[in-house]
Parts: C-alpha cells; sequence; structure tokens
C-alpha cells in the first residue's frame, strides 16, 4: 500500500489539518470539543515493529485536554482483512510509546491518557475483537474461578473508524479537508480494483480533485495521490496521463511520469510495479524532505528579518527547488527589503 513518498495514510495525516479532520471524525464530539487543537502536536517514532509494517501504520500526537497532555496513538490497517489479534498488537504499541514518554520524562511520577485509535480499511466490516479481555480465554473454567481471574487480567479498547462500513456518499462529505476525504475515498475503493481505469477514479471525485489541485499545497497532495494510483492499479501510462488531464495538463505530465519512472527503475532491478513505485517514491521523498527543510528555514529567515512572509512569497518559497532556496538562502543575507530577495 505503498506511494511514491511515503504510505498514504503517513503523508496525508503527518499534516496537521488533515490529522484534525481524521480525529474530529472518531473522536466523541464532547471530547472533541474539550482538546486545544493549536496545541496538535506529531511526535516522531513509530511503535509497529518491522515485520509488521507491512500490514500496520502509525502515528502519535500530543494534545492539550482542558490543559492536561494527551496522546492519541492511531494505528492504521492496511491490509485486506482485520487482524484478529490487534487488541494485543496495540498493548505493545502502546507499552512502547508509554517507555519512551519515561525515557524523555525522567523525573515523571504518573503517564499521560492514551487514546488508541483503529483506522481499518478492508473489504469488509471489522470482525476482530475490539479490545484485549476478549481475546484471553476464561471460558471453559469453572464461574468461581473466572470470577476470580477476570478482574486481574489486563485490557485495552480502542476507537475505531472502519472505513469498510462506511457508505462513500458519507465519506465525501466528511468534515475536514479535501485532502482527508479523498484518502479515505481512495484507500477503501482503490484497493479491490487494481484492473481499473484510473480516469474512472478522477471522474468519481473530480470536483474534490480540482478543489485539492488548487489548494496551495495541491500539487504535492495530488503527486501523492497518483503515486497511490500507480502502485495500485495495473494501468498504463497513458492512462495515468488522461486521468491527469481531467484536472490539469501538469497533472497529465505527472501522471505519466510517475507510471513511467516507477516502471522503468522497476525493470532495472526486477521489482514489481508495487515495489518499482517504493524505489522511486523513497528518492523523491528524499528530496522532497530537503527542500521543504530548505524552504522551513528561509520563512524562518525571513521572519526574523522582515517580521513575516506574505501569503504570496510563501507560496513562491514551498513551491521552490532546492537549488533556487540554496540561492535564496543566500542572498537574504544581504536583502534591503523581501522583494530584493526574489529579483
Amino acid at each position: 500500500m505503498t506511494h511514491d513518498h511515503y504510505k498514504l495514510f503517513h503523508f496525508t495525516y503527518a499534516q496537521p489539518q488533515n490529522a484534525i479532520s481524521l480525529l474530529l471524525s472518531i473522536l466523541p464530539p464532547a471530547v472533541a470539543r474539550a482538546i486545544d487543537w493549536a496545541s496538535l502536536r506529531l511526535l516522531p517514532g513509530s511503535s509497529v515493529d518491522e515485520a509488521l509494517q507491512s500490514r500496520h501504520s502509525d502515528l502519535l500526537f500530543s494534545v492539550n485536554l482542558h490543559g492536561r497532555k494527551v496522546l492519541l496513538y492511531v494505528l492504521f490497517e492496511h491490509k485486506s482483512g482485520d487482524d484478529h489479534f490487534t487488541a494485543f498488537q496495540l498493548v505493545r504499541y502502546v507499552v512502547r510509546t508509554y517507555d519512551r514518554f519515561l525515557e524523555e520524562n525522567p523525573g515523571a511520577t504518573s503517564l499521560p491518557p492514551i487514546v488508541p485509535i483503529v483506522v481499518h480499511h478492508g473489504e469488509q466490516g471489522w470482525q476482530a475483537p475490539r479490545e484485549l479481555r476478549d481475546l484471553i480465554d476464561l471460558g471453559s473454567l469453572p464461574s468461581e474461578i473466572r470470577e476470580f481471574l477476570a478482574p486481574l487480567q489486563p485490557n485495552l479498547r480502542f476507537l475505531i473508524d472502519d472505513l469498510a462500513t462506511v457508505p462513500e456518499a458519507e465519506l465525501r462529505e466528511r468534515t475536514g479537508t479535501v485532502m482527508h476525504r479523498l484518502t479515505h475515498l481512495l484507500l477503501q475503493f482503490v484497493r479491490p480494483a487494481t484492473e481499473r481505469d484510473p480516469v474512472e477514479f478522477v471522474l468519481r471525485w473530480h470536483d474534490l480533485m480540482l478543489a485539492l489541485w488548487n489548494h496551495p499545497d495541491g500539487r504535492k497532495s495530488i503527486y501523492a495521490l497518483f503515486s497511490y494510483l500507480a502502485s495500485q492499479l495495473e494501468a498504463p501510462p497513458e492512462r495515468l496521463a488522461a486521468a491527469g488531464a481531467l484536472i490539469h495538463e501538469e497533472v497529465r505530465t505527472m501522471g505519466k511520469s510517475i507510471a513511467e519512472q516507477c516502471r522503468e527503475e522497476g525493470l532495472k532491478k526486477g521489482l514489481s510495479i508495487a515495489d518499482q513505485c517504493r524505489e522511486e517514491g523513497l528518492r523523491r521523498g528524499k528530496a522532497e524532505g530537503k527542500a521543504e527543510g530548505r524552504a522551513e528555514l528561509l520563512l524562518r529567515q525571513i521572519k526574523a528579518r522582515f517580521g513575516s512572509a506574505p501569503g504570496e512569497a510563501e507560496r513562491r518559497i514551498r513551491a521552490a527547488s532546492t537549488d533556487l532556496l540554496d540561492a535564496w538562502g543566500v542572498r537574504i543575507l544581504t536583502a534591503a527589503r523581501l522583494e530584493d530577495l526574489f529579483a
């Protein structure tokens, strides 16, 4: 389920505005209203075992809830069926999260509350146990023994967003960002359709795709979505190009380029199409990460020298290449005005 930046889930929900959209659709309204969403922070690191990364992805967030730090642990199940022992795996991940917390806060005398959340996008609704206690077999023991053992067993229950049971119309109309909605739509409806035409998917959500393209971060997001399509569908480059043309001429070129690059790299290495996209994506992801880091540094320099960066200036910076960002990074040292930076 990889695409050519990170896994689509990570790419989308590492961005705060998308993460807030996801969490608002899962948390009880009273809890969501009590959270200071401006305090949301994505914490580094993963608790998932390397051997399980083919079916689990995770993100850990910190928020303030009534002035108290709370951790929101989101586990994404990316395989066709649910994992019977997910509740047990979650216990392991939560314990690892607390281990890291204590390492980073050696003077702590208590642990922050943690909310475990599972996002599932299998072809069928979730059937596995939703709490650890349901995995512990006490059924064949005498009743007095069960009554003794039951309260001594560890337990953990998780919230679930089961995309398999949510109608497409409801996913489409969910509150939140366009990228949040498109990510859920693609995750749920692309998986069982490897032989289908990518043009169909763009037509299906054409208005959302256009709205995303016109967003300041639209190019980057559309690239992630098309990379996901390239890795999931056995479609020739021409069909990805045709799908992109329905959005914008730049996307037409992007769609064909993604597919061709995946295939060229894969032919050299003897990889499957999904692996081809993963290899190409890792390379591009590193390059984009460098550009984003340079852009953030330049924006901080502008703020320090000129007070702020107008919206148009910020858009130019975030869309610039690493070479151009490096040139501007040198020029800002002597620029008398912000306009001089772009001269």
